[in-house]
């Protein structure tokens, strides 16, 4: 999904001192009608617009529980030579020269220190007014426990190449542990993801609290970072790609529609207490990255 002018992402409430697998997601409005899900799994969000309230593109986040410290959050999947390698493909990331519309290019890379200033902007702007608007200190908690979140998780930020300002972020989570899930260290006591009716994949990729800055929406920002998202998924041996976003956003689901997304089930009827908006339902989406292929990320 995406939020206010062009946000995308999944993601769940922002709890106090605890670190999230995804923050916002302003598509978490679980339905009744009968899922049909290709395979089991656990779930993720989207993210706000802002400047059109009825014209959010969000994507799902989720929620997770206080810890002593964020290393200890997230339970280790694959063997130690694995993450080193996922870790080494996800910091050597880079993507640049992506035309924008009205000219200039953008680039995509893992978020850096010096970026998370920009980035909580970016994000805090992105989800204001919407059903998972979030203090500003919460979402740069949030994104400084991203720096150190290991190979599970990855946030990309978008940078314009000519007057390199951060105008875009995106977090995406490759395991059911980052996620908040059963198999991750201690008890977490919510679904993983938000949505137990419409789980993803636990071995698959989810894409989660994308959001564009304002005053750099409708040049393409969005599109240009969900394809470095598909590359760098690629990389990691990931083969598809999932989120969820509002069925009541035209805007955000003709997004990923446009960009090779496909419903794989929808709910109709409101579920999780801390989605406000009533009516609304979401969809579950997948992209299929590599036909026929079998996610590896940590094989």
């Amino acid at each position: 999904g995406i939020s206010g002018g062009e946000s995308l992402s999944t993601a769940g409430p922002i709890p106090g001192h605890a670190r999230v697998s995804s923050i916002m997601s302003s598509v978490i409005v679980a339905t009744k009608t009968a899922p049909t899900i290709r395979r089991p799994v656990l779930s993720s969000g989207t993210a706000p617009r802002s400047s059109l309230p009825s014209h959010r593109i969000v994507t799902r986040r989720i929620e997770r529980v206080p810890s002593a410290s964020s290393s200890s959050v997230v339970a280790s999947v694959g063997t130690v030579e694995r993450r080193e390698e996922l870790k080494g493909i996800q910091t050597g990331f880079r993507r640049g020269g992506m035309p924008l519309k009205g000219g200039g290019t953008l680039a995509a890379r893992l978020m850096e220190g010096s970026d998370v200033k920009s980035a909580t902007e970016v994000m805090t702007e992105s989800f204001r007014g919407s059903p998972d608007e979030r203090p500003r200190a919460r979402v740069a908690k949030y994104l400084l426990d991203q720096l150190d979140s290991g190979p599970d998780e990855a946030c990309l930020v978008g940078v314009d190449e000519i007057s390199d300002e951060v105008v875009a972020v995106v977090t995406l989570s490759f395991s059911q542990a980052a996620r908040g899930g059963a198999d991750a260290a201690g008890s977490r006591g919510v679904a993983g993801s938000g949505a137990k009716s419409l789980p993803s994949p636990a071995d698959a990729p989810y894409l989660c609290n994308m959001a564009v800055r304002e005053s750099a929406r409708g040049r393409g920002v969005a599109k240009a970072l969900l394809g470095a998202c598909d590359e760098l998924v690629r990389e990691m041996g990931g083969a598809d790609m999932w989120l969820h976003v509002r069925l009541s956003d035209p805007v955000a689901t003709g997004l990923y529609r446009g960009a090779g997304y496909l419903v794989e089930a929808t709910e109709e009827k409101k579920a999780m207490m801390f989605f406000k908006q009533e009516g609304a339902g979401i969809a579950l989406m997948r992209k299929e990255l590599v036909p026929g292929g079998s996610n590896s990320i940590f094989a």
